[in-house]
């Protein structure tokens, strides 16, 4: 299970007096740095929600001038003169200036809930979970994951969805990925880059109560879940068609495993539909079972170690755990 030792959080404005900031600042357990962390975003969200309709109004505002105007300089019979045109022009940029600044704010407040959501997720995962509880909350964490809204034209960056991260690009901490660790493909937390070549991750479903276990594991053997959901109306090119083969984490447990899309997302909220591979089954592949964007990556072959491993669990072990519990 999660260790009760929470990720450190950074520092933000903690000393009112500047003459023992840093006692001040050693008194706070990383929980209070935390709750302090969240009631701040808080507070900034509730103040940047009062100035969205305010900019939502120019918006509307400049939209209806175009309305208004183009009825009265492009009616019947009239002509699309020199200057009509550059009115109408300077109407449309006004209103795309407007919608833009709209836009890039409703992003801010957007990043801000996501904070809090981190911070959050962070709270929980630092308690001693039961392992139904732990199983809700990363249900919870997949249901949250925000939708990318980008651009008309633009294409989505790194992590939206199947798009993979970059090759070379670090992960950072308190990212979730997919760990490749004693010949299994488990969901674990990066807690700390060591070097290049190195990365110190945590299981989540780590029940040492002798403190934090932590695995040293190399960027080839590790796949960062994406940072968004994509939307199937708009980014359909960033889902996993049908028929793919993926990793994808088997419901109710912590572990990934070799897949194929059954069905993609049809809608922001839907998950995929994924047959796991399992020799159990007369087919080779397990029922189509539900999993969210979030678990499902980009499949990896990876070769194993020559050193003694343990045993990774057969998927109709884990259809029974998961039944019994």
């Amino acid at each position: 299970m999660p260790s009760r030792h929470a990720p450190k959080a950074k520092q933000v404005g903690l000393a009112d007096n500047e003459d023992q900031p840093q006692n001040r600042q050693q008194s706070l357990s990383p929980k209070d740095e935390q709750f302090q962390q969240t009631q701040q975003l808080m507070g900034r969200i509730s103040d940047k929600l009062e100035r969205v309709q305010p900019k939502h109004q120019k918006v509307a505002e400049s939209i209806r001038a175009i309305r208004s105007q183009g009825v009265r300089l492009l009616g019947p019979g009239s002509k699309m003169s020199q200057n009509v045109k550059a009115k109408m022009v300077a109407l449309y940029q006004t209103a795309q200036k407007q919608c833009e600044s709209e836009h890039s704010y409703l992003e801010q407040v957007l990043a801000d809930i996501q904070r809090v959501r981190q911070l959050h997720l962070r709270q929980r995962m630092a308690d001693k979970l039961s392992r139904g509880s732990l199983m809700v909350l990363l249900a919870q964490h997949a249901a949250g994951l925000p939708l990318y809204i980008g651009s008309i034209d633009g294409h989505p960056p790194p992590l939206v969805g199947a798009i993979p991260q970059n090759p070379g690009d670090c992960i950072s901490e308190g990212d979730f990925v997919a760990a490749f660790v004693e010949e299994i493909w488990i969901l674990a937390e990066v807690k700390k880059q060591i070097s290049a070549s190195k990365y110190e991750v945590k299981d989540v479903d780590d029940d040492d109560d002798d403190g934090e276990k932590l695995q040293v594991v190399p960027p080839t053997r590790l796949i960062p879940l994406p940072h968004f959901r994509a939307d199937p109306r708009r980014h359909a090119h960033a889902l996993f068609p049908v028929g793919a083969i993926v990793l994808a984490l088997y419901p109710q447990t912590t572990c990934f495993y070799k897949g194929i899309v059954e069905s993609s997302p049809t809608g922001p909220n839907d998950d995929y539909m994924i047959a796991f591979e399992d020799n159990t089954f007369p087919s080779g592949y397990s029922p189509t079972l539900p999993v969210p964007q979030l678990y499902v990556l980009t499949h990896c072959e990876v070769t194993p170690q020559h050193r003694k491993r343990k045993k990774s669990p057969l998927l109709s072990d884990l259809t029974d755990e998961a039944s019994s519990d």
